[in-house]
């Protein structure tokens, strides 16, 4: 077993080792909560979810070990690896850090020349909206007409897709969306589909950044029902063709579909054109995408919230396209253009400053979809211990956690604790893997355990009772009925 800094094993420390040494069985540690790491080992084995579980619940204070079933078995943690990404850009890039999207060019008259340049720096919150505010700010500067549109994105390389997500290929909901350093609304574009005149007639689609599609729409007007449409899109080089087929009743106010962009960048540049033209802007030439990052002034720019606060959707939703940007955003900052080798590299690195030895954790992308991420429980508490020692970043990771029975995807779960709110957690779901890992706030101010749960195989409904059941069982031991 690795000997961590601030695990204690004491007098026990080779009956651990043994035990763990197995791969089977539970550990126990006797110390003050001797009667939870009984009622723990009880529940792990009651809930019968077979040989890929893994259990570790450790004091955040110094990382000692309360309980540990199979603590050193890797197991898929699914999105509880959003853990992992979150900590590593709060400790690497602070919590402070900006990402910053702006309008660069050569500006003569009222005309920029030469092309304007969208530049972007790893984003994930920018929304059409803010779009918009930079095409105002040009059209305050006095510019009434622009060339053509070039969107640099060489922040990033040029790999849309991160790491894994070709293991659904056939995917286009909105949550395997793409990344991209200049990337808008999620990377993900909303088909809104209207009906026509009369029955018969065509049926009106509504897109945004409209250029960027090749549209052949089918869709006709129904005189009653409900709306049936079917969507194919494919990659058309830099455009997405997108086939619609089916009817759209009068009646309705309209009917909206959210669906994944294939090309970024190129979409941007389209979505830029249409921000333009709101802005009284004429762009006179097409779009297109950078291959090296061009010349020009800044001529406006825009700042995301703070990393703090933008870590929110990842712990609170397990927001896929957050993680994996502020994923690539790690590599980006060590080295231009950021790739996903690089960012792996970046989180072995910062796994190794907390104390965990290289090669126990698997990395290979930032959110925890799909597979190929390994991290044992153990590893996993450890790594919460740490963040939790760490005054620089322990209450912006810890807020950016779901709230047990109050938000995020723990709204509707341990709602019956002996306290409240003391449960901030995050939750991980994929076919064959379950994981809940987090802190119980204590009593006194500054005490927490910290406790990771990863169930690999097992029915889900079970699997996700072990997780519930040993939080509540941490709560009902650090906050005893009177």
């Amino acid at each position: 077993m690795n000997r961590r800094p601030g695990w204690r094993f004491a007098a026990l420390a080779c009956l651990v080792v043994a035990l763990s040494s197995m791969g089977h069985g539970t550990a126990q540690i006797p110390s003050a909560h001797a009667a939870l790491s009984s009622q723990l080992a009880s529940l792990v084995s009651a809930a019968s979810l077979g040989d890929r579980v893994s259990v570790a619940v450790v004091d955040a204070r110094d990382g000692s070990l309360i309980f540990g079933h199979q603590p050193d078995l890797a197991l898929n943690p699914a999105s509880n690896m959003k853990l992992v990404t979150a900590a590593a850009a709060l400790a690497t890039l602070g919590t402070n850090f900006r990402m910053h999207t702006g309008l660069y060019g050569h500006v003569e008259g009222d005309a920029v020349t030469g092309g304007l340049v969208l530049r972007g720096f790893g984003d994930p919150s920018l929304r059409q909206a803010d779009l918009v505010e930079l095409a105002r700010d040009l059209a305050d500067h006095g510019v009434r007409t622009v060339d053509r549109v070039i969107v640099d994105g060489t922040y990033f390389d040029g790999q849309y897709l991160p790491p894994a997500f070709d293991q659904q290929p056939g995917e286009v909901a909105a949550f395997r969306a793409t990344t991209a350093a200049v990337s808008v609304d999620a990377n993900a574009y909303t088909l809104r589909v209207l009906p026509g005149a009369s029955a018969g007639a065509p049926a009106r689609v509504r897109l945004d950044g409209a250029g960027y599609f090749d549209l052949d729409n089918q869709l006709t007007t129904s005189g009653d029902g409900s709306s049936s449409v079917l969507a194919d899109q494919r990659a058309a080089g830099e455009r997405l063709h997108l086939g619609l087929r089916g009817t759209v009743p009068l009646g309705i106010t309209g009917a909206s579909y959210r669906r994944r962009i294939e090309s970024p960048l190129p979409w941007v540049g389209h979505v830029m054109v249409d921000a333009l033209s709101a802005a009284g802007i004429r762009v006179a030439g097409g779009v297109s995408v950078a291959t090296s990052s061009p010349t020009g002034a800044l001529l406006a720019d825009h700042a995301s919230a703070p990393l703090s606060q933008l870590i929110l959707p990842m712990g609170k939703q397990s927001d896929n396209f957050t993680a994996e940007m502020v994923f690539r955003v790690l590599g980006a900052e060590r080295r231009r253009p950021g790739s996903a080798a690089t960012s792996v590299d970046v989180v072995e690195s910062f796994l190794a400053n907390a104390g965990i030895a290289e090669g126990r954790v698997t990395v290979v992308n930032g959110s925890g979809l799909f597979q190929g991420n390994q991290i044992a429980a153990g590893d996993l508490a450890h790594l919460l211990a740490w963040v939790y020692q760490n005054p620089a970043i322990r209450e912006e990771y810890v807020a950016s956690l779901a709230i047990g029975g109050v938000d995020g995807t723990l709204e509707n779960r341990l709602r019956d604790l002996p306290a409240p709110r003391i449960v901030r957690a995050k939750t991980g779901t994929l076919d064959n893997a379950i994981a809940l890992s987090g802190y119980v706030l204590a009593r006194a101010p500054g005490d927490a355990i910290a406790f990771s749960v990863l169930v690999n195989g097992g029915g889900h409904g079970a699997a996700r009772g072990l997780c519930d059941d040993v939080a509540r069982a941490i709560a009902e031991d650090l906050w005893p009925t009177p």
